[in-house]
């Protein structure tokens, strides 16, 4: 197989992986000998419309040929689908015998931040890629949350505090900080352990699984666990605070009617502050929906995409109700939207 080396000015090295699907192909993005990030790209159809950047959700990031990312690649945007460098698939990609960064550096969900950066800069120079709208998915949206530099973000079913997504991890975390406070020295270190313990236990069966379904390197398995558990430690006890959120950017969230009681009470009191700071704050709820939105309406979430992203909706606010069954919607603004969104916080 033949190895394609870019060079960019950040002396990030970019080399070609082999061919994934029809347009898409899959690559490497080199930040160091010991940190990589891999991605797949498709060419934007239509020069007039933007690449997506579909950040990755915990286990893994999207696929291309998902059916809603064939769906907008058809209809003319570029797609770009990329793994953190601790996720699986990219820690599968480093030289054999290289030790992972993440082994001997502390990540923060800031330090994903470069990654996104790198990988936008990278499009930017090589792809000659002129506008970037990135995409979260759950987990990844805590990394989009105070995501720098970049005028529009959609987040899709996000992470809005870690205790809305697993109650009881944090219940457990909080536990344990609790008992510290009569072992100041050894304390921190045994909470540190017993959750590290706990996100093992989650961790390795999940990595069993990928290293089956993507054929990765079944050597770097305890490389991929600790990753996982890196990208966990890095969200503990995050809670998305919009003070932090960059004002610059205009941010649209999707949610699904049947996503998590605790997660999706979150989502939509999370909404009604932003309707309160923000004057565009826009959402939309899609029925008939579980957590990953893209997977269960795959087409309801493509039109929803394409919409924002091919009229003008500056002065579009409130929430919409999406309805897939019948391909309608409706939009809820002002003191509607509040009480819509207040009523259904109600009723879960």
């Amino acid at each position: 197989m033949k190895i394609k080396q870019v060079f960019s000015a950040l002396f990030l090295t970019l080399a070609f992986a082999n061919q994934a699907y029809a347009n898409a192909e899959s690559y490497i993005l080199k930040m160091g000998t010991n940190r990589v990030v891999s991605f797949e790209f498709t060419k934007a159809k239509n020069a007039k419309l933007p690449t997506l950047l579909f950040l990755p959700g915990v286990n893994r990031g999207l696929l291309s040929s998902d059916e809603a990312l064939e769906n907008l690649a058809e209809k003319g945007f570029g797609i770009v689908t990329m793994n953190f460098s601790t996720q699986p698939i990219s820690v599968s990609q480093l030289d054999k015998g290289v030790k992972p960064d993440f082994r001997n550096s502390t990540y923060t969900l800031e330090s994903y931040h470069a990654e996104v950066a790198a990988l936008s800069n990278e499009l930017q120079k090589n792809f000659k890629v002129k506008t970037i709208i990135p995409i979260s998915i759950s987990f990844s949206s805590a990394v989009s949350s105070t995501l720098p530099n970049f005028p529009f973000i959609i987040d899709a079913v996000p992470m809005t505090a870690s205790a809305a997504v697993n109650p009881e991890l944090e219940a457990y975390r909080a536990y344990l900080r609790s008992g510290e406070i009569f072992n100041p020295i050894f304390g921190p270190g045994i909470t540190r352990s017993m959750l590290d313990q706990s996100y093992y236990q989650q961790w390795r069966p999940q990595v069993d699984s990928m290293i089956t379904t993507f054929d990765l390197d079944k050597n770097r398995k305890d490389d991929m666990v600790e990753g996982y558990t890196v990208a966990s430690r890095a969200a503990e006890g995050f809670v998305w605070d919009l003070k932090k959120t960059s004002a610059d950017t205009r941010r649209v969230f999707i949610f699904a009617k049947d996503d998590s009681e605790t997660l999706l009470k979150d989502q939509l009191q999370l909404f009604l502050k932003a309707m309160d700071s923000t004057p565009n704050a826009l959402a939309f709820l899609v029925k008939d929906s579980g957590h990953v939105v893209s997977s269960d309406q795959p087409e309801a979430y493509a039109n929803i995409v394409t919409y924002l992203l091919t009229n003008d909706i500056k002065n579009v606010t409130g929430i919409f109700e999406v309805n897939p069954s019948t391909g309608k919607s409706k939009l809820y603004s002002g003191e509607e939207a509040k009480k819509f969104a207040k009523d259904l916080i109600k009723s879960l």
